[in-house]
């Protein structure tokens, strides 16, 4: 059974099953016989309601394409894809390449309410101001274009952003690398109460085990396309089983 499936949840059901994915791409053009070339193998786990689950692995080890899998942006070769909630959102790397620098913030943040056929000027800018407070900016941020903000600040509309639609499940893919450490835990910190305050459940993904020790509940360990690894944060970082994964830990110390 192949492709993405909505289910309805119940409070014991996970939020997201992955079971069994394989996917890639094909190589080839069109009047070639394409071969697939696999990027993720017979990969399944699960994300539960209200949980933050960290996903670590090298560079080029299918982070990305995993979250693409996720997001309905790549079809997997075989398995199946479940969400049990509606229109999972993406909170990105750069918070710059991520905005438009041609508009304010104001535009950025009521598109995705336009897109929802949210058509009440006065509703949507109550939404965005009130989104805006909740993660901690504030009014005079509206009338500010991307450049003019810093880098926490953009983040933060990021955020905003991806929450106007209402999501119960969020990818956050490396959300805090390009930040200084400081803004980077005021940035962990909003995650957190967030989580709390909306009932959220994260894909983290993160190459820094640092971060994902601070924040997640559970982690998987993925290497070239594999998951190796799975478990609750504390039982993995304490007592590793794979290689890959003490590597990893190595390197973090």
């Amino acid at each position: 059974m192949t492709g993405q499936h909505k289910k309805k949840r119940s409070p014991e059901e996970p939020a997201l099953t992955l079971r069994n994915v394989t996917a890639g791409y094909r190589e080839g053009g069109a009047f070639l016989k394409r071969h697939f070339h696999a990027v993720l193998h017979d990969v399944s786990f699960d994300v539960f309601p209200n949980e933050i689950l960290g996903l670590v692995g090298e560079s080029g080890t299918g982070k990305s394409t995993l979250a693409r899998v996720i997001l309905g942006m790549l079809k997997p070769e075989s398995g199946e894809v479940i969400h049990r909630t509606e229109s999972p959102q993406m909170i990105f790397q750069d918070p710059y390449s991520a905005l438009n620098p041609a508009y304010p913030v104001s535009w950025i943040l009521e598109e995705p309410l336009r897109l929802a056929g949210v058509r009440d000027v006065p509703e949507r800018r109550r939404q965005v101001r009130e989104m805006l407070e909740r993660v901690g900016l504030p009014d005079e941020c509206l009338k500010a274009k991307p450049l003019e903000l810093s880098g926490g600040q953009r983040q933060r509309v990021c955020i905003a952003a991806a929450l106007l639609r209402r999501p119960k499940f969020l990818i956050a893919d490396e959300p805090v690398s390009a930040l200084d450490v400081t803004i980077q835990a005021q940035i962990l910190a909003l995650l957190k109460s967030l989580r709390a305050e909306l009932g959220l459940s994260y894909l983290f993904i993160s190459h820094d085990l640092n971060v994902v020790y601070q924040l997640c509940d559970r982690v998987l360990v993925m290497k070239t396309g594999r998951v190796v690894e799975q478990g609750a944060v504390a039982d993995v970082f304490a007592n590793p089983r794979h290689e890959y994964t003490r590597e990893l830990l190595a390197a973090a110390e």
